[in-house]
């Protein structure tokens, strides 16, 4: 027994190199590169390091088909625009958010024109405006079904031919490197940097800057089914709870209605859009239409949590696998020009969408909650700044309005860009910096140890789904915490004894993120937006936000 333990573990120091930059941002999707880009244009001469854990293009916002939500056009204004997103958030938005936010859209809009972006036009070359659930108008600015693809290949391209911003692809932040006051409680701490793995060389680098910008995403890989790429893992919530700031609202995960069920193809949405251009849900063993069961008025175009807890409702009375989408009446050639990737990705795996029915089901989709914010995406901790879907801003209080989240990711990107330009100038004390120490792991790698708890990963997803997804009671969220909380434990107990690898310290923070959902779902004793209890079906009188802090920060601090 102790040769073979012994021949599964190796020694190996991950100790790395140190860097300082003016600027460190976490996550290169549409925040992380917007925020880049726009602190660079108000401070030309900053270094900025951007930390992205695959390629720089892989994030979230680069799957994002629907667009851009933007009153620009009569009748709509942001004043309906407003009213909308209050009304989908169902009680919990904070208006101060919602009216700064909205009434920034145009602007947010003519500032992406200087990036080549090609929304798509009408015939009179006037904006398309799509419309989805939840809009009073069309007010969807697109790139037919690829918004988020182009956003993010027009920024890339714009972040490539900057030589101040210095890309660390393949790169994974581990924690953030805080400063506390040992006496004095009441003196705000702040961030000088993280310590980040660079996952090729399996070193762990120590970088130093003046500000730190997260900007790591959503969570959706908490969740067996999501429409999520691999890098949404929490990161950003993760380290910012073990720093000890605030996060909120992490109940509210919103699932999105449609994503596509067949076995050829994963995580691939079907956007909102169809429905705003005219699909029907239609329950796949009687074909009969459902919504007006739900939502008789708004019908297909209710807000997301009501459309996808009536998908399903469907799905479980029926016992079905999923139900189905129908958009047949319109013709292939505008379905081709409307919807061009969703259209090829179906053809490719035998489904032509002007003549056959598309197979969906819910899936987890965007972190309503997160990293508590004000309106510029300064956190508790000076010198760190949250933005993006890991922020929580109070826009999306208990559901997100659709369109609303790229909005979002652009305006708190130049907000914060133009508020961090102080700390960026003004550097934290020497007699602070110098004392970081580097990484100094414990030197061991045990890879069988690794792999049995990397299988942890697959039973919490699968958990997360059953006991914490669309409908929730309050024995299935205790058994869920017990089973999390027993998870947590070996994971940290290996975190403190051994070198770290990417697949761990994602698995670290999404097991964090799940204590912290279904924690604020326990607490929670009423159906509200996304968070539905089955135990406690009706909306409290009164709206209130759920907020988490640990009282001892776990992070390494100086």
């Amino acid at each position: 027994m102790s040769s073979s333990v012994h021949l599964s573990a190796t020694s190996l120091s991950q100790q790395g190199e140190s860097f300082e930059y003016d600027v460190l941002v976490i996550g290169s999707g549409l925040a992380g590169l917007y925020y880049c880009l726009q602190v660079l244009k108000r401070q030309p001469n900053i270094k900025i390091a951007l930390i992205s854990k695959a390629e720089l293009y892989e994030c979230n916002s680069r799957y994002a088909q629907g667009g851009i939500a933007a009153a620009i056009a009569s009748p709509d204004s942001p004043e309906v625009h407003i009213k909308d997103t209050l009304q989908a958030g169902d009680g919990l938005c904070y208006l101060p958010a919602v009216e700064t936010i909205i009434r920034q859209a145009p602007e947010a809009i003519n500032d992406l024109m200087s990036y080549s972006i090609n929304f798509s036009r009408n015939s009179a070359g006037d904006f398309h405006l799509a419309q989805e659930g939840g809009h009073t108008h069309r007010r969807i600015l697109n790139v037919g079904d690829q918004t988020g693809l182009s956003l993010i290949e027009a920024l890339t391209q714009a972040i490539k031919k900057q030589r101040l911003i210095h890309v660390y692809e393949h790169h994974i932040a581990v924690n953030l490197i805080t400063h506390y006051h040992p006496h004095r409680t009441d003196i705000q701490g702040e961030v000088l940097g993280a310590y980040v793995l660079d996952c090729k060389k399996n070193k762990i680098h120590t970088f130093v800057a003046n500000c730190v910008v997260l900007a790591t995403g959503g969570a959706g890989k908490t969740y067996r089914y999501t429409t999520n790429p691999m890098v949404a893992t929490g990161d950003g919530v993760a380290m910012v709870y073990r720093a000890g700031a605030r996060v909120g609202n992490m109940e509210f995960y919103q699932f999105h209605p449609t994503l596509l069920h067949h076995h050829l193809t994963n995580n691939f949405l079907i956007s909102e859009a169809v429905r705003g251009e005219g699909a029907l849900l239609k329950n796949a063993e009687t074909g009969q239409r459902f919504m007006a069961a739900y939502a008789p008025e708004q019908m297909e175009l209710a807000t997301r949590d009501v459309v996808a807890r009536a998908i399903f409702n469907e799905i479980e009375q029926g016992q079905l696998a999923y139900v189905n989408l129908d958009i047949t009446h319109k013709s292939k050639a505008f379905l081709k020009k409307r919807f061009p990737q969703i259209y090829t990705t179906l053809i490719n795996i035998g489904i032509d969408m002007s003549q056959d029915m598309i197979p969906v089901v819910p899936a987890a989709h965007y972190q309503c909650g997160g990293i508590l914010t004000d309106i510029d995406g300064r956190t508790d901790l000076a010198r760190l700044y949250a933005i993006g879907e890991t922020a929580f801003t109070g826009l999306h209080g208990a559901n997100r309005l659709a369109s609303n989240s790229l909005l979002e990711g652009l305006v708190m990107a130049k907000n914060a860009a133009h508020c961090s330009l102080k700390d960026i100038s003004t550097a934290a004390t020497s007699k602070t910096t110098k004392h970081i120490p580097a990484w100094n792991s414990p030197g061991e790698v045990n890879t069988r140890r690794a792999s049995q708890i990397n299988a942890h990963w697959r039973g919490l997803r699968g958990e997360m789904t059953s006991y914490a997804g669309i409908v929730r009671t309050e024995a299935g969220l205790q058994d869920l915490l017990q089973l999390i909380v027993r998870r947590k434990k070996v994971i940290e107990e290996y975190y403190w004894k051994h070198c770290i690898t990417r697949d761990f310290i994602e698995l670290r923070n999404i097991v964090l993120n799940a204590e912290l959902i279904v924690s604020a779902a326990l607490s929670r004793r009423e159906s509200r937006g996304g968070h539905y209890r089955e135990d406690y079906p009706h909306k409290k009188s009164t709206a209130k936000e759920s907020i988490a802090r640990l009282t001892t920060p776990q992070t390494p601090f100086i």
